[in-house]
């Protein structure tokens, strides 16, 4: 059978707080902001294009068997799943 991932959609909270972590501080007049906060609040169609883009390259957590629609934490589980009714 077909495993199937599971995507995982971050919060827009969420992805801020990794560009944070990703790209730190910057620096505008003397003050200091959080990099993420910054490209949402200032672009926030760029925010979402890089937030999808982020996403995409994401490794599943998770993946559904294609048969049954069962969830396993490992890929090769979800693959076994239906094959096993299969072969009986």
């Amino acid at each position: 059978m077909d495993a199937q991932p599971i995507e995982r959609e971050l919060t827009e909270d969420e992805y801020e707080e990794i560009l944070n972590k990703i790209c730190g501080e910057v620096y505008v007049c003397g003050l200091t902001f959080d990099s993420g906060a910054v490209l949402r609040k200032l672009d926030p169609i760029a925010f979402r294009c890089s937030q999808a883009d982020y996403e995409s390259e994401l490794e599943s957590e998770e993946w559904k068997c294609g048969c049954c629609g069962v969830v396993y934490d490992d890929e090769d589980d979800a693959e076994e799943c239906c094959r096993k009714e299969e072969i009986e």
